[in-house]
């Protein structure tokens, strides 16, 4: 999303909402919730798969990010927010020693269908997607995501999973061809009578 042609969620901005929490911590926070409250709230649900664990995700993570605040350095604040949220996730299930939920998977992206026919099978090809995505492992699920649908750069992702930019090309590299995979063989089985 661009607003005043800067990408929105720029570097300078985020660290804007950084020093604000740091100077004024209650009006910093109202900011925080109000320009990113929405994506990071999106990412914990397709991470949770249910509403109500994805507002206690949601609710720990700006908790979190209030209370370390003064350890955010660099230029990506808003990957650093959505560091908190997966590592908090990850912790959760370790925790619970329980699979991901992998049954809500990120909405699907409209489009224009001409005729009921063709917003069926874009239907039916969104749902294969998020079905394949969904059961991509975390180590690849989680790129996906926040490229494909938070639309982080390779720096951010890089940034928000603590690994090298590289690493991040390599995830999504391996993650699209395990789609892919997983894709053909979905097709071939709704070729097959």
């Amino acid at each position: 999303m661009r607003l005043g042609g800067k990408r929105a969620g720029s570097a300078p901005e985020r660290m804007d909402i950084a020093e604000q929490i740091r100077t004024d911590p209650e009006g910093g926070s109202r900011r925080l919730v109000a320009e990113l409250g929405a994506g990071l709230y999106a990412l914990a649900l397709r991470l949770c798969g249910n509403r109500a664990d994805a507002e206690d995700l949601y609710v720990r993570t700006l908790e979190t990010a209030v209370a370390k605040i003064a350890e955010q350095r660099g230029p990506f604040f808003s990957a650093w927010l959505r560091a908190i949220c997966l590592n908090l996730r990850r912790s959760d299930l370790r925790r619970a020693d329980l699979p991901a939920d992998r049954s809500v998977a990120p909405e699907s992206i409209p489009g224009e269908s001409p005729t009921p026919l063709d917003e069926t099978a874009a239907r039916a090809d969104a749902a294969a997607v998020r079905d394949a995505v969904a059961r991509l492992p975390e180590r690849l699920r989680a790129p996906v995501l926040l490229r494909y649908w938070d639309g982080l750069s390779h720096a951010e992702i890089a940034s928000a999973l603590g690994v090298p930019e590289s690493s991040s090309r390599r995830l999504l590299s391996e993650a699209r061809a395990h789609l892919r995979a997983g894709l053909d063989e979905l097709l071939r089985e709704r070729r097959t009578p």
